[in-house]
């Protein structure tokens, strides 16, 4: 393993009375932990991390990639401290003042440093630490100063970590500061504030006597961050490693100090040992198995597929093409798999993240991620008819987000034992750790991961090491960011061992936005004509660009050909507009219009997902439905519509709708008509595809649908973002690579690759109303409400048990949580800033919320 035979801090030596100096206490009292066995306990969680994750390799690539020198001496070094990141990260608990005031110490009681008042541990660690490696390398006999240098500044960033332990990721000048100001916290420990820790630390301090040291060692990372960590992928790589240290720092405190409190020990880490176990479920499957049957017919033997009728046979060649790719170019990092709506691309990526862990033992965890909760929700869905039948695998596969209850650990009981105990420390640790083989989450939960600050952001760092991510239409968000998305991939990927296949309709070549000759792509459909080209795919709709051109007129010209076209057919049609206020008020407007020749329905962002199901289970098995909707629609959601009409916004999206007519590509005469009514320029700011000259109003960009050239058109948008960043302005990557990554301003990477902007005049109401759930069950908003009221204030609950019970309510919950911007109503309760209003109902229309409803009756009440 990569720490055998390093040396860690000897507590014994170094702090005095070691015997009564505590780390924890468990709340009632009756035990205490000794600091050193908090510090040995989490030693043994980093082993055991290193080895369920396989991080050896990932340690080596932070060595090679970063340290990057072959003095034995000095790689000892670079080891050792990395090691004792863990192993000193709670050093500082010598403190009297933490020890009398917060353990409850009487050994302290009467210690010189009590009348400072002082009681926290990180800032402390991590001067001791400092303290400690400056003399260690300082000593080092066969080093050369350079290499010194270098292990200085790797000391300086690695107490940057211990220091954030207990909070969150800031920036390390902000550190700088604590250290070097007069009224800085360190300052004052290593000046004023002695008497804190001098009489438990057996070793002189070496900034109390020389503290213009701490200025020069500060410098020295300074001038290291400017000019030694020169390449913009080593400035990603520093920035990663930082994280990564302080997520590995997190997951072994975290465990080590449940296993004290809570009695728990962990040795499950979520990994998968045995990928057979999944895949032999999947080659059991009539689809699987009839792929290869396939394959050992027809595979390779056909060289046109002018003509081919039967869609299934595509399949199984995109299918086997993107396989077959893949074994090609095993080493790869990063793979694009582009291809047509209806393709399966669900089916492939599945089995190329199986694939990519059958070939690689290094590889362990799978994450799933999509653009939209209610693609989580179908997927969870489609993998539960794959391995749904096998409780104990199915348990495997986690949905981690806002909507789904934390998974529960049932306790290990004798078989005499019917009632079933939850482990709720277990079941918050696995949760907050992500401790499951196959995960299912959003690109918003694994941007956090990414670069996110807070410790909740950092718990799943450790996980991604290793593993395989399939990004579902990351296109999908704002483009101004495309540019630094696949950069940070590309390093994420290259030092954590990541595998990741990035899908989509419609997916961006990337690597242009970067110098791709420091990346490792594969494109796995090396033949894109022969599927985009083919017939049952490019002709499947029919695109009619005739209500475009109808200006002032268009709203009326839409109403009565949606009118027109539903009374003189059977067919399921379907209306996308861009904003909710017009899709109610055209769904609306079809009720009066077609009352009783239709059933109208509506489907909207805010719909809850008992409502959206069972629409689009009707959509499914009934004839004559007519279905407005909002853009929730467009990507993935398996309908198949036989008609559709879409307010153009931009070529990507337009694309995606397509993917919702004729899915199955079996269907005859069906058509599209997309028409020019709302702008989309509030919805996609600053993404150059909003642009004119970039949508449906040009005539090139028709064509560009007609014919899928979608490499053409995103040729245009990919020369605008590399014009743009090109800039000397505050969006230039230069600026954000040298001034935010490379000098570790964490909050301010964060801000930058944060995916949805927050809009800060919304105000959250909780609406009371009944809602019959898919089981026929009544659900009360008012119990819901006061379910979820009464945990919050629950102060006799142990915290895990709260967490958990709190997402089940939390749940719930979101079946009656809708966002507003009007903050003219009266409410009936509140908690923190969401409102509870107890006449919800009242607040609907047809069924569906009404928002110009909700505004106008709440003024009523002003």
């Amino acid at each position: 393993m990569y720490f055998d035979n390093i040396e860690k801090f000897q507590v014994d030596k170094y702090i005095k009375n070691s015997e009564n100096i505590y780390a924890h206490k468990t709340e009632d009292n009756s035990e205490l932990e000794t600091l050193k066995e908090h510090l040995d306990l989490s030693e043994e969680y980093l082993y055991k991390l290193v080895k369920a994750k396989n991080l050896d390799n990932v340690l080596l690539n932070f060595q090679n990639l970063l340290f990057n020198e072959e003095c034995e001496e000095g790689i000892e070094l670079f080891k050792e401290m990395m090691l004792n990141v863990i192993y000193m990260h709670d050093i500082g608990k010598i403190n009297c003042c933490f020890q009398y005031k917060k353990m409850g110490n009487d050994f302290f009681k009467n210690y010189e440093g009590l009348d400072f008042n002082y009681s926290n541990h990180s800032m402390l660690s991590s001067l001791i630490y400092i303290n400690y490696y400056f003399r260690r390398i300082k000593a080092l006999e066969e080093t050369t100063s350079n290499i010194k240098d270098k292990l200085r500044f790797f000391m300086m960033i690695n107490s940057y970590v211990i220091s954030k332990h207990h909070g969150s990721l800031d920036s390390f000048s902000e550190y700088q500061e604590k250290l070097l100001n007069d009224d800085g916290e360190g300052t004052r420990l290593y000046t004023d504030q002695l008497s804190i820790f001098n009489s438990s630390y057996d070793d002189d301090l070496i900034f109390e006597k020389k503290p213009k040291i701490m200025k020069k060692l500060f410098q020295l990372v300074n001038s290291y961050l400017d000019k030694e960590i020169n390449e913009r992928s080593k400035k990603i790589y520093l920035y990663i490693y930082e994280r990564f240290l302080t997520s590995l720092l997190l997951g072994c405190d975290y465990y080590s100090t449940s296993q004290f409190m809570n009695n728990l020990e962990i040795n499950d880490f979520g990994q998968l040992s045995d990928i057979n176990e999944f895949y032999d479920v999947l080659k059991k499957t009539d689809i699987y198995k009839g792929i290869r049957q396939y394959e050992k017919e027809s595979y390779l033997k056909k060289h046109s597929f002018v003509g081919v009728k039967d869609i299934n046979i595509l399949r199984n060649e995109m299918f086997l093409d993107a396989e077959k790719t893949l074994e090609k170019n095993i080493l790869s990092n990063i793979y694009y798999l582009e291809a047509p709506t209806g393709s399966g691309k669900s089916n492939v990526a599945l089995n190329l993240s199986f694939k990519l862990i059958e070939k690689d033992n290094l590889l362990n965890k799978i994450f799933n991620v999509y653009p939209f909760n209610t693609l989580v929700e179908q997927n969870i869905a489609n993998l539960e008819k794959v391995f749904g039948f096998d409780k104990k695998l199915f348990n495997e596969i986690a949905v981690i987000n806002s909507l789904v209850p934390i998974k529960e650990v049932i306790k290990n009981q004798s078989k005499a034992e019917k009632n079933e105990e939850i482990n709720y420390n277990a079941s918050l640790l696995n949760n907050q750790f992500l401790n499951y083989p196959i995960v299912l989450t959003t690109h918003v939960s694994i941007f956090n991961y990414l670069f996110g600050t807070s410790k909740e952001d950092l718990f799943p760092l450790i996980q991604l090491a290793n593993s395989v991510i399939i990004l579902d239409e990351i296109q999908s968000y704002k483009n101004n960011i495309w540019k630094e998305i696949i950069m940070f991939l590309n390093c994420y990927a290259e030092i954590l061992n990541i595998k990741i296949i990035i899908m989509s309709a419609t997916l961006p070549d990337l690597n242009k936005l970067i110098d791709s000759c420091n990346t490792n792509t594969t494109n796995l459909i090396i033949d894109r004509d022969k599927y985009f080209k083919n017939s049952i795919f490019k002709d499947r709709v029919l695109i009619d660009f005739s209500l475009l051109e109808k200006g002032s007129t268009a709203y009326e010209a839409l109403k009565n050909h949606v009118v027109n076209t539903a009374k003189n057919t059977e067919n399921n049609v379907l209306i996308e507009f861009i904003n909710k206020k017009r899709a109610l008020e055209f769904f609306n407007d079809l009720i009066d219009d077609l009352d009783g020749e239709k059933t109208i329905l509506l489907i909207t962002g805010d719909d809850n997902s008992i409502e959206r199901n069972e629409i689009i289970n009707r959509v499914k098995k009934e004839k004559n439905i007519v279905l407005v909707a909002t853009q929730v629609i467009e990507a993935g959601v398996d309908i198949d519509m036989d008609i559709g009409y879409k307010d153009i916004s931009m070529l990507d999206s337009d694309e995606q709708f397509l993917g919702r007519i004729n899915r199955s590509c079996k269907k005859p005469k069906c058509t599209v008509y997309f028409f020019d009514l709302d702008s989309a320029s509030s919805i996609y700011k600053g993404d150059y595809r909003k642009e004119k000259s970039l949508t449906l109003k040009s005539s090139s960009i028709r064509d560009v649908l007609i014919k899928k050239n979608f490499q053409e058109y995103y040729n245009m948008v990919l020369k605008r973002i590399n014009d743009e960043s090109s800039k000397f302005n505050e969006n230039n990557i230069e600026a954000f690579i040298n001034d935010k990554i490379g000098k570790l301003n964490f909050l301010e990477v964060q801000k930058k690759m944060k995916l949805i902007d927050d809009d800060k005049n919304e105000v959250t109401v909780f609406l009371c109303r009944d809602i019959e759930l898919e089981n026929g069950e009544i659900l009360n908003g008012k119990d819901v409400w006061n379910h979820y009221k009464n945990l919050l204030k629950n102060s006799e609950l142990d915290y895990a048990e709260k967490k958990v019970k709190l997402s089940k309510v939390t749940s719930n919950l979101n079946y009656f949580v809708y966002k507003v911007t009007s903050r003219d109503f009266t409410h009936n309760d509140r908690l923190g800033e969401m409102y509870c209003i107890d006449e919800g109902e009242k607040y609907f229309t047809n069924g569906k919320f009404d928002r110009e409803n909700f505004n106008i009756g709440a003024s009523d009440f002003i």
